[in-house]
């Protein structure tokens, strides 16, 4: 009988943990940068992008591409209508802010250019660090412009506008792919860093 009494108690506890916790936990997952995953797959990338870098170690990328690119950044984004975070998230996450980066699949420099694509945008010298910005400034413009839609853009960033075209037949979500979490990851560190600059 005591055996049963304690079971009954244990039980009787963390049903209560439970029904306590949850609206909390649920609510902290819509207010947070990860919302709860709707597939495994989604779920896999979010996992991904997490354990790709630490805080502290975009922190500290946001804090040099402000540094010594962000003026120019801003001002190439203003040119071709586009986010200045978004062109430093990208940056962030093609090169880690390499300005000298080379993919094994041919991109270079600070947004992963390739050369194709810089000489279709109009810039031969991709290694120079302001012609490589505008770029791939100007090539993500046009994405934007091809898919009207931001993440659609970003994945066809990573991924080349064929390959998203192709999968879009299929029912291609973004999210499925680690590239938008990291991207979105990087962006809020952005926002909140300058949100913190503005109280300071």
């Amino acid at each position: 009988m005591k055996t049963i009494l304690k079971f009954l108690t244990s039980l009787f506890l963390a049903a209560a943990i439970v029904l306590w916790i949850a609206p909390h936990y649920d609510n902290r997952l819509q207010s947070s940068l990860y919302p709860k995953p709707y597939s495994e797959t989604v779920r896999r990338a979010i996992v991904k992008s997490v354990h790709w870098a630490k805080d502290k170690e975009i922190l500290r990328l946001v804090n040099r591409v402000e540094t010594k690119y962000g003026s120019d950044i801003d001002q190439i984004s203003k040119k071709y209508y586009t986010s200045p975070q978004d062109i430093k998230a990208i940056a962030i996450v093609e090169s880690l802010m390499d300005e000298a980066a080379k993919s094994s699949e041919g991109a270079i420099g600070l947004m992963g250019v390739k050369r194709t694509t810089g000489r279709e945008m109009g810039f031969t010298d991709i290694e120079h660090p302001i012609k490589n910005l505008n770029a791939g400034t100007k090539y993500y413009k046009m994405l934007l412009k091809k898919f009207k839609d931001r993440d659609l853009a970003l994945a066809a960033y990573n991924l080349g506008p064929g390959a998203v075209e192709n999968r879009l037949s299929d029912g291609f979500d973004p999210e499925n792919i680690n590239y938008i979490w990291k991207i979105r990851r990087v962006v809020y560190i952005i926002n909140k860093s300058e949100s913190q600059l503005r109280f300071d």
